[in-house]
């Protein structure tokens, strides 16, 4: 019986489909690869179905359903225990999903695995950009849960960073009800936080995949129209909640306004600059919902956005860590997954 499914949601992808899913097939595992169209106009139906690999499928939407309603259908869907998600714009690296499925199987808690990445280039060339993560990488254990998911979820944003760095247990899919329908851009970051609530975070400290960073991701049209803003306040509320007691009110609010409120408001004068004052006027709404607006366009000016200096999440994080009095070498004797891998001490 096979053990995953790749489940890969396309809408008119036809530039980079075609080299995604040689990608997929290239992968050395009895894996169902099904590819779900959210009514595409262009060839992306031919190019899925010109693969004549007994693995892959190919299905259609009966209406556009968006990325999140459209993967909530490949997971009602799928038959295996595992669903791997898949972008049609990216690359799978030689023996990925192999490794997916092995990390799955040495660590059954694990109701969600991600993996580092490379990034690269609309042209397919790698361009070295990963590196601006190389010292949140160190800072995440091998299976983290609860109030340090809820740290490293606050102080770092989205962890996977892109759903093709995901897989999941569909039964953990399942208890949580799927992802969130009607909104674009915070689905997956909610999804994560609460499956942290529930169940282990894997995370494989190797670069599987190839993330192609190009114009036309969803998550740039995102920042444009101010989604971003609106849609990730309900998580923040929820990991605030989660962070009670081990970060003071004064921390949630400095480090809310250096990361998150900073980049919002970069958002809007950006949308002003290029005369969009209709996103802007939305955004600046979204601003003002989470309170300190006047103190995010501050820490904004006077950061000069975050390149002359910045709040130190790394500091924050370790200082936390601490706080939470775990263990920073080798599994602790309990066989508590909320420890730090060996080598990776704090600080």
């Amino acid at each position: 019986m096979r053990e995953v499914t790749v489940i890969v949601p396309v809408y008119n992808g036809e530039k980079y489909l075609e080299e995604s899913l040689a990608s997929v097939v290239a992968q050395d595992v009895d894996a169902e690869i099904h590819v779900l169209d959210d009514g595409s106009i262009d060839r992306s139906e031919s190019i899925a179905r010109s693969f004549s690999d007994p693995r892959l499928r190919y299905s259609k939407n009966p209406g556009r359903f968006g990325l999140f309603k459209t993967l909530n259908r490949g997971f009602r869907e799928a038959e295996t225990p595992l669903v791997r998600i898949w972008a049609h714009d990216d690359r799978m690296v030689s023996g990925s999903l192999r490794r997916f499925i092995e990390f799955a199987g040495t660590h059954p808690t694990a109701g969600v695995v991600f993996c580092r990445f490379l990034d690269m280039d609309p042209e397919g060339r790698l361009t070295g950009l990963e590196a601006q993560f190389d010292r949140q990488w160190p800072r995440v254990p091998e299976l983290f849960r609860d109030q340090l998911a809820a740290l490293l979820f606050w102080c770092y944003g989205c962890l996977p960073g892109n759903i093709s760095t995901v897989m999941m247990r569909r039964e953990t899919w399942e208890r949580l009800g799927g992802f969130v329908e009607g909104i674009q851009q915070a689905p997956d970051y909610d999804m994560w936080v609460r499956a942290s609530e529930v169940a282990d975070v894997g995370f494989i400290d190797e670069p599987l995949v190839e993330l192609r960073n190009h114009p036309g991701q969803l998550s740039k049209e995102a920042g444009k129209l101010m989604t971003i803003i609106e849609e990730e306040l309900p998580v923040i509320r929820r990991l605030e909640g989660r962070l009670q007691g081990l970060l003071s009110a004064r921390d949630l609010r400095r480090g809310w306004r250096w990361w998150h409120g900073r980049s919002h408001v970069h958002y809007v004068a950006r949308a002003i600059l290029r005369g969009d004052l209709k996103s802007a006027g939305r955004g600046l709404r979204a601003v003002r919902a989470y309170g300190q607006p006047l103190e995010q366009l501050v820490v904004w000016l006077l950061s000069g956005n975050g390149r002359v200096f910045n709040l130190d999440r790394e500091k924050v994080f370790d200082e936390a860590v601490k706080r939470l009095a775990l263990p920073t070498g080798g599994q602790p004797a309990t066989g508590s997954v909320h420890s730090l891998p060996p080598g990776r001490a704090a600080g």
